[in-house]
């Protein structure tokens, strides 16, 4: 399962939030980092692997949420992305 989202964020600052959210224990969906790079974070949930890809497009960031199973957590991830582009007016 794969979805999309276009965000004011940066892509570093997406992949920050990314790395808080998904091993921090205020979603309710904690994981464990196994892998990182220049564009992209890894983590192991409980449904599996979850990867999260944040590239520049022209003026937004491409979010890019992928895994085999169905994740609550990204949606709520990638509305915490939108909460976050409004309060800093990004």
């Amino acid at each position: 399962m794969t979805r999309e989202a276009l965000v004011s964020l940066p892509p570093d600052r997406v992949l920050e939030l990314a790395r808080g959210f998904f091993t921090g224990s205020a979603s309710g969906y904690a994981g464990t980092l196994i892998e990182e790079g220049g564009d992209f974070i890894r983590f192991q949930v409980f449904r599996g692997q979850l990867a999260i890809a944040a590239s520049q497009d022209g003026e937004r960031t491409r979010v890019r949420c992928s895994t085999l199973r169905y994740h609550p957590s990204i949606g709520q991830f990638l509305l915490q992305l939108e909460t976050e582009s409004a309060a800093t007016g990004a």
